[in-house]
């Protein structure tokens, strides 16, 4: 994990749960608590990815979520260059969640893209929550999108860009996965995704 980019993204946590109290709370400190989080230090360099809690599911293709170190950095990536599958389709799904824990929750993460030649559905990432899983059988759930901050192929390379989703007024029990969908024998849709920083947290 990035110091720099979490105090970024405590900074952001800051604005957003000041903009989000009403007037008159406004004279009250404002408390973000980590319930869960995952930065991914524990990452051996080009593996699978094998955290515990977290599912790690190629639904189409023989791809999955690789573990990454960059200059010290663990993350997560995954990238269809060179696959030989026509589709990957690859989901990375959180561990379970208690959205109980508060009224007011959230969840923040970064994400960076590189070699990603197209904004298209064809190669792209999506956010999405399910009260549903069982933990095992993804593509039974229902999965709700999200709306996240995704990288398009117009950012540089390699730039992590802050999410901060609020879940607040959801309850139950829930997992947030992270989709993937590329090509690895089509060139204009072989770009990479790439996951830092993930974090639970509720307000007070």
């Amino acid at each position: 994990m990035n110091t720099r980019f979490l105090k970024v993204t405590l900074s952001v946590l800051t604005l957003w749960l000041v903009a989000s109290c009403d007037v008159e709370e406004t004279d009250k400190p404002v408390v973000m608590e980590r319930l869960m989080t995952e930065d991914f230090q524990s990452a051996t360099d080009a593996t699978d990815l094998d955290i515990t809690g977290w599912v790690n599911f190629n639904e189409v293709g023989n791809k999955k979520w690789k573990e990454e170190v960059f200059s010290g950095n663990g993350y997560a990536e995954f990238s269809s260059f060179n696959t030989g599958d026509a589709v990957n389709v690859g989901w990375l799904i959180s561990p379970q969640i208690n959205l109980d824990a508060a009224p007011k929750k959230g969840i923040a993460f970064k994400v960076a893209q590189h070699h990603l030649d197209v904004d298209a559905e064809g190669n792209s990432l999506q956010v999405l929550i399910s009260t549903n899983f069982d933990g095992t059988n993804v593509t039974a759930a229902t999965w709700e999108p999200l709306s996240a901050n995704i990288p398009k192929k117009a950012e540089s390379w390699y730039t992590f860009l802050p999410s901060n989703i609020d879940l607040s007024g959801r309850t139950g029990k829930a997992y947030i996965a992270f989709k993937f969908k590329g090509s690895g024998t089509d060139t204009t849709l072989d770009g990479a995704f790439q996951l830092d920083d993930f974090i639970y947290y509720k307000i007070d």
